[in-house]
């Protein structure tokens, strides 16, 4: 497939994160892939990512290409495309980054590695290695559960300063968020493109502190569009009405990775967009009632509010 050269003023807006949908034997499910980048789509989402909560660090190296293109497929010019291909050497990372290239995705989603704990030098030079092997732009993306040592703001600025902002984008998730985002804003004079990551958690404050993009998952596509929407024509007030019960919600969800995935993916099964709700293992989370009870009621009433608040 012939890339089509993306710049990173076309990666903006919500972009949701695709949860790997499996068949009952196992395999990924191409059919509810596709279905999910349907739905992203026709709620107004920009395009949409593979990322951690895709589960791709529990995907085989075949199966990782196949998502690369299967991203491509999707996107089919309609939105934006990026692939997580970050991994636990520059080497391993770099083929993974040049095989999406080819396949036709518009970015990339790198993450450090996240067995050691890298200090400023190695992990500025990890993503330079990376950064240099590709044509397209990438996401400099920070983990907060995985990184054993912060990515520095220094760091941050120094890839900005080495590669221009038509090329480096950032998903920062260290914590405190909100401020570190400023510090970002303001190392790099208001040029860092940055995505909030958090499921919209922490959408109604950093917004105000200068983000080009949010980064949330599939269950929560339309809510979020509808939170972007108002946030970027200035309509706090209705803005709150969604993104209050929305950091609600998510302090529910973010507990662990296969936390989110079960109440995530029972979502996406009741509402007819994916067949199943199978987590790859090992996951060692099963979803007790109450808690679902209580999600799936906060959820329901996100969904009501987003209908009530797009009209």
């Amino acid at each position: 497939m012939t890339h089509r050269t993306s710049e990173t003023g076309d990666i903006t807006g919500v972009l949701p994160v695709i949860l790997m949908p499996y068949t009952e034997q196992g395999a990924i499910d191409e059919e509810d892939f596709l279905a999910q980048t349907e739905h992203m789509f026709g709620v107004g989402c920009d395009g949409f990512v593979v990322g951690q909560v895709s589960e791709v660090l529990r995907l085989t190296h075949a199966e990782r290409l196949r998502v690369a293109e299967l991203c491509a497929k999707a996107a089919a010019g309609r939105g934006v495309s990026v692939m997580s291909t970050g991994a636990e050497t520059a080497e391993a990372a770099i083929g993974y980054s040049r095989h999406a290239q080819s396949a036709g995705v518009d970015a990339l989603l790198v993450m450090h590695p996240a067995t050691v704990g890298l200090g400023d030098e190695e992990m500025v030079d990890y993503y330079r290695r990376v950064i240099a092997s590709v044509d397209i732009p990438v996401i400099v993306h920070h983990a907060k559960s995985l990184a054993r040592i912060p990515l520095s703001i220094a760091a941050q600025a120094q890839l900005l300063e080495e590669f221009g902002d038509d090329r480096v984008l950032f998903k920062p998730e260290a914590q405190p968020t909100p401020p570190r985002v400023s510090q970002l804003r303001d190392a790099t004079g208001g040029r860092a493109r940055i995505f909030e990551g958090d499921g919209g958690m922490m959408l109604l404050d950093c917004h105000r502190r200068g983000l080009v993009g949010t980064i949330p998952a599939t269950e929560i596509a339309e809510i979020v569009v509808v939170l972007w929407r108002l946030l970027e024509e200035g309509r706090r007030a209705e803005a709150e009405r969604i993104g209050h019960p929305l950091s609600y919600l998510m302090c529910h969800m973010m507990n662990s990775t296969d936390y989110y995935l079960s109440i995530a993916k029972r979502f996406l099964k009741e509402r007819g967009i994916v067949k199943n709700t199978i987590v790859r293992g090992p996951s060692r989370h099963v979803l007790d009632e109450e808690t679902w009870t209580e999600v799936r009621h906060t959820y329901e009433n996100l969904l009501h509010l987003t209908k009530e608040l797009s009209r």
